[in-house]
C-alpha cells in the first residue's frame, strides 16, 4: 500500500535550493493533485500486486525436480520389447541436502490426456519411496506397438510436491512371434558365398501416412535403405548374441522415409559373426548358430483414417549380389563400384 499523506506531504514541501517558481493561485491545489496521482494505479502497478498476491494465495513447491526421463535407459524409445517397462529419473536440487520422500507416475495413452494430468494407463498415486531408478510399470497390460506418454513429480524432505516433469514417452515393439508377420529370407544357403546378398521389394500406399515404423533383425549384419536413402546412422547392427539362441531386432522411425504412392524398400546383408568365413583361433567358422546371411523385417504403416498396414519380408522380396562381393569380420571388405545397382 501507498501512503498517499506521506506522499502528499512530500510534494509540498519546496525544495530550499531553487526558487519557488509556483504561481500563487496554485498553491490550494497541489496537495489534492499529488494525492489524486498516488492513489490511482497504473495497469503495470496493478499487474505487479496481482502477481504478488497470486504468489502469495499459491503452495510453495519443492525445491527438487525429475529430469532426464528414461525408460529402460533410453531416451524417448521406440521398440521396447519387455511387458514392464523400467522408468527413472534424475533428481535436480539448487538446495544442499535434498532428498525425495515420495513420487507419483502418470502413464497415459496420449498427450491430451497426460496434459489433462489423468494416467488412464497408470498412476500410482503418491508414493513413499526415494527411488528413482527402475520403477517396473505396473500398470494396465501394454499390447505391441502401444505408445505410451509419462511424466512424474516428486515430494522433497518437507513434504513439498514439485511441479510434474516434461513428458515422455516410450513406444512398444513387437511383444511375441506372432506379432512378426515377416519371414525368414535369405539370398542362399551357402554359408562359403562370397558376395554380400541384396533383398528388394517394391510396394505401394494408398492413403495419408501418419506413422510408420520398421522392425528389422539381419543376421549377422544389415543395411537398410528406403526409397534410396539408408536408414540410421549406426554400424555393425544388430549387436553380437548367441544367435542360436537369441537374436536382436532394431526400430526405426521411417515416417517420413515414406510416401503415397510407389516405394520400394531395400537390405544389403553382412556375414558379421553370424557366418563367420575366416579361421581363427576362436573357432568361429564352427560355431553353432553358422549360417548364411538372412532377414527378418515388416513395416508397420499407420494411416490417419485409423487403417494399419504391414509389409513384412516374404517370397515377394527379390534378391541379388552387388558391389560388396567379400565381407568378413576379420579380413574387411572389397567393394567393386561397377557393380552398383541403383535403388
Amino acid at each position: 500500500m501507498i501512503d498517499t499523506r506521506k506522499a502528499a506531504s512530500m510534494t509540498n514541501h519546496p525544495n530550499p535550493m531553487k526558487p519557488n517558481t509556483t504561481p500563487a493561485h496554485n498553491h490550494a491545489s497541489p496537495h489534492v493533485t499529488h494525492v489524486t496521482q498516488f492513489t490511482q494505479l497504473t495497469p503495470s502497478r496493478f499487474f505487479l500486486c496481482l502477481c504478488m498476491v497470486l504468489a502469495l494465495s499459491l503452495p510453495a513447491l519443492a525445491s527438487l525436480s525429475p529430469e532426464r526421463l528414461r525408460c529402460e535407459y533410453l531416451d524417448n524409445p521406440l521398440g521396447i520389447d519387455t511387458p514392464q517397462p523400467r522408468l527413472s529419473w534424475v533428481l535436480e536440487s539448487k538446495q544442499r541436502a535434498e532428498k525425495q520422500t515420495a513420487y507419483q507416475i502418470l502413464v497415459a495413452s496420449s498427450e491430451a490426456l497426460l496434459k489433462s494430468d489423468s494416467g488412464d494407463l497408470w498412476d500410482t498415486g503418491k508414493v513413499a519411496s526415494d527411488q528413482t531408478l527402475h520403477v517396473a510399470h505396473a500398470g494396465k497390460a501394454l499390447p505391441s506397438c502401444q505408445r505410451c506418454y509419462w511424466k512424474v513429480r516428486v515430494w522433497d524432505k518437507d513434504g513439498k510436491a514439485s511441479a510434474y516433469s516434461r513428458p515422455a514417452y516410450w513406444e512398444m515393439g513387437p511383444l511375441s512371434a506372432q506379432d512378426w508377420q515377416g519371414q525368414w529370407i535369405a539370398h542362399t544357403t551357402d554359408t562359403d558365398s562370397l558376395p554380400a546378398p541384396m533383398l528388394r521389394r517394391a510396394f505401394t500406399l494408398e492413403g495419408k501416412i501418419k506413422q510408420a515404423r520398421a522392425y528389422i533383425c539381419g543376421l549377422g549384419y544389415y543395411e537398410l535403405h528406403l526409397n534410396g536413402k539408408k536408414i540410421g546412422d549406426h554400424l555393425l547392427d544388430p549387436g553380437y548374441t548367441r544367435y542360436d539362441r537369441r537374436a536382436l531386432y532394431v526400430t526405426y522411425d521411417v515416417t517420413d522415409a515414406l510416401r503415397h504412392g510407389k516405394n520400394a524398400v531395400g537390405v544389403i546383408l553382412g556375414n558379421g559373426w553370424y557366418n563367420v568365413q575366416t579361421r581363427a583361433v576362436w573357432n568361429f567358422h564352427k560355431a553353432p548358430w553358422r549360417a548364411a546371411p538372412k532377414l527378418l523385417m515388416q513395416l508397420r504403416v499407420e494411416y490417419a483414417d485409423g487403417r494399419i498396414e504391414t509389409i513384412g519380408t516374404d517370397s515377394r522380396w527379390t534378391t541379388s549380389t552387388g558391389p560388396i562381393t567379400f565381407d568378413s569380420i576379420y579380413g574387411g571388405e572389397t567393394y567393386d563400384a561397377r557393380a552398383e545397382k541403383p535403388g
